[in-house]
């Protein structure tokens, strides 16, 4: 199961996201910045950040986590944990802060936002934010890509061979490589910092 989101733009300040469900059953997902736009084609690329870890972020969610985001599209709602808006990740360099839930334009809701923000565990000025938005529409196929990643991570779980790799300390998984072709910018969200 993979489903992937462009965002380019002509400001050069769109992103890609993208989820996926690795060999042994975790949910992933993944940000990168845009790096450059073709005003001829109306096209923008983002191959040129896909090793650069200051413009992208990989994300390791839980079974949990992704039932909360769906349960946010279908209730309209901010994805929450013990309370609190969105999920809280800490690792051996890093720390993500993760936000999901409506699009708001003034008080209309017009899709819905996914935000994180990667901060370096030792220097908390070091920062960056990645933000996407999706369309009612893209919130359809984003649910039933997360529902599809929750039934294939039940089926990997109860999987004997990666029983043994789901309990060792392991290292996310390197995200895959996007679609070299440049993707068309899409109008929905062009006024927005992307």
């Amino acid at each position: 199961m993979r489903v992937q989101f462009y965002k380019p733009n002509a400001k050069v300040t769109g992103t890609a996201c993208q989820f996926w469900v690795g060999d042994d059953g975790a949910i992933m997902g993944s940000l990168i910045k845009q790096d450059g736009w073709n005003q001829n084609t109306r096209s923008g690329s983002f191959a040129k950040n896909m090793n650069n870890p200051a413009k992208r972020v990989i994300l390791k969610f839980s079974q949990a986590e992704v039932g909360e985001m769906i349960r946010a599209i279908d209730t309209n709602t901010t994805a929450q944990t013990s309370g609190n808006d969105g999920f809280y990740h800490r690792s051996q360099n890093q720390i993500t802060k993760i936000f999901f839930g409506p699009y708001l334009r003034g008080e209309q809701q017009v899709g819905y936002s996914y935000s994180v923000q990667k901060e370096d565990k030792e220097d908390s000025t070091n920062k960056t934010n990645f933000l996407i938005g999706f369309t009612f529409a893209e919130g359809i196929v984003l649910k039933e890509a997360l529902l599809c990643a929750l039934r294939e991570s039940f089926v990997q779980a109860s999987n004997p061979k990666n029983y043994k790799s789901q309990n060792k300390q392991s290292q996310p998984e390197q995200a895959p490589q996007p679609a070299q072709q440049a993707q068309p910018v899409s109008q929905a969200f062009d006024d927005d910092e992307w």
